[in-house]
């Protein structure tokens, strides 16, 4: 009780006080070791040199907290629907620790803006927040113990940002529902899935339906582009408004 009444005051005589207030201001909380997050934002295009000749950046801290979160939210769930079976939570927790979702949710708390990276902007890999953000978790579980990151994510995170009504309404199997759809209409269907000529480590899909291309989209293994392909395919044919399960079709 007593430190975190000196902890603004202890902050006046810091040299990284500005990245202490952006914690404070965005993400809500004074860190106690800043060089927990420091690592956690930094990703491995910026890796920083070691005295050893090791390199440091978020990888482990992402290890970690991926950990640190699917059990906080697996334990969350739990409590929050005791009368739904194995399959309803495990559903849940796979849509809120979704890679996309996690993106999403790292820009919304301002946490993408922190990030430390040698990336082009026009080469940024779309799993970069979500992998920052589970750093970020771990670097909190070092810093601040296990019950406060529990407190964050659920108080802050879920309470805050998530919409656990409509999480739960929403089917993100955009494949499976474009699937439901030409079956119905007895339509031809197919998708074709390679490497991006353009960029080597990562896939592009392309969904044609009665052989005119409807969807597109690229993803960093072969599910999510056809996952992103098929949620644009959907879209156009149906006008369901989707983006990833998160809103209207963005163009790659």
């Amino acid at each position: 009780m007593i430190y975190s009444l000196i902890r603004p005051v202890k902050i006046l005589f810091l040299t990284n006080r500005k990245f202490y207030r952006q914690i404070k201001s965005g993400l809500g909380f004074y860190p106690d070791n800043y060089k927990y997050y420091q690592i956690a934002l930094t990703h491995r295009s910026a890796s920083i040199k070691a005295d050893d000749g090791s390199l440091i950046n978020n990888e482990r801290l992402e290890f970690l907290g991926d950990a640190i979160l699917d059990a906080v939210v697996a334990h969350y769930l739990f409590t929050k629907y005791p009368d739904e079976d194995e399959g309803f939570l495990t559903q849940m927790r796979s849509k809120i620790v979704k890679r996309e979702y996690l993106n999403k949710l790292a820009k919304k708390i301002g946490l993408s803006k922190l990030i430390v990276s040698h990336t082009s902007k026009n080469n940024v890999k779309k799993n970069l927040y979500g992998d920052a953000l589970e750093a970020f978790i771990g670097a909190m579980y070092l810093d601040r113990g296990y019950l406060f990151t529990r407190k964050y994510i659920v108080n802050y995170l879920i309470g805050n940002h998530i919409d656990m009504v409509q999480l739960k309404n929403l089917d993100t199997n955009y494949k499976s529902q474009l699937l439901e759809w030409v079956q119905k209409y007895k339509l031809e269907m197919s998708i074709d899935t390679d490497v991006d000529p353009k960029q080597s480590d990562r896939f592009v899909s392309y969904i044609r339906i009665e052989r005119e291309i409807c969807g597109s989209g690229f993803g960093f293994s072969k599910k999510e582009a056809e996952q992103k392909a098929a949620g644009q395919a959907l879209y156009k044919v149906t006008g369901n408004g989707i983006e990833n399960g998160f809103g209207k079709v963005a163009s790659n």
